[in-house]
């Protein structure tokens, strides 16, 4: 069951005071993300509960084929062994999508349709240690993703997608993501809250950003300015 007010919650502070928050409770450094993994465009908000998708690398060769057989032979692949469906049957309000991509950083594993389809579905975002394409179709759409490069090319021929390989502990820029845990991003890059931890968490970076925020009324004040 997802707990939609704890991700609204977790969505309204900084993943700095999530940061500072784990650090009280002995994760120094331990749940901090790779910051080579960064949103793809700026003012991007996202938190949610991890499902997670393990991609494997494909060795295999493509055999020669014309265009048409080609055609034939991606739609193959996408509907056997790079399914979509296996971990967007999982997704959906609540929940951001986190995805190995098996070091494959050329292949644009996130593009604007599967995005759309997210969105739809009223998904919070995705996490790829990877690469995403369409980006500025994606930007336009204002759905958060955080990659680790911008890929180009589809998975057809480089990587498969199993249904034993959905929602099953994987790692996204060094750091262990188990299916149910917290996933917070923002400007400042992405963090991790184990999910046994997360409502302390919650309230201690509550915290921290309420006292920052006292701290900084006088200035804003001053300056005519507010923060949400």
């Amino acid at each position: 069951m997802i707990d939609m007010d704890l991700v609204r919650r977790f969505r309204a502070v900084r993943v700095a005071d999530v940061v500072d928050a784990l650090d009280r409770y002995g994760f120094h450094e331990k749940t901090l993300v790779s910051s080579e993994i960064k949103p793809l465009y700026s003012g991007i908000k996202a938190a949610g509960f991890a499902v997670t998708v393990q991609a494997r690398r494909v060795q295999e060769e493509i055999p020669s084929m014309s265009p048409e057989e080609y055609d034939r032979f991606a739609e193959e692949w996408y509907r056997t062994r790079a399914n979509y469906d296996h971990f967007m049957r999982t997704a959906g309000p609540g929940t951001i999508i986190a995805i190995n991509a098996d070091g494959c950083i050329n292949v644009g594993f996130w593009g604007s349709m599967v995005a759309l389809a997210a969105k739809a579905k009223g998904v919070e975002g995705v996490i790829i240690d990877g690469g995403c394409r369409d980006t500025w179709e994606i930007q336009y759409i204002k759905f958060p993703v955080f990659c680790r490069s911008r890929g180009r090319t589809e998975v057809v021929g480089r990587l498969e997608i199993k249904p034993e390989n959905i929602n099953i502990p994987i790692s996204i820029g060094g750091v262990t993501v188990n299916p149910g845990d917290i996933i917070i991003g923002d400007d400042d890059g992405v963090v991790v809250v184990p999910r046994r931890v997360a409502p302390q968490v919650l309230e201690r970076a509550e915290r921290q950003m309420a006292l920052d925020r006292a701290s900084q009324k006088p200035y804003l004040d001053m300056f005519g300015l507010s923060l949400p």
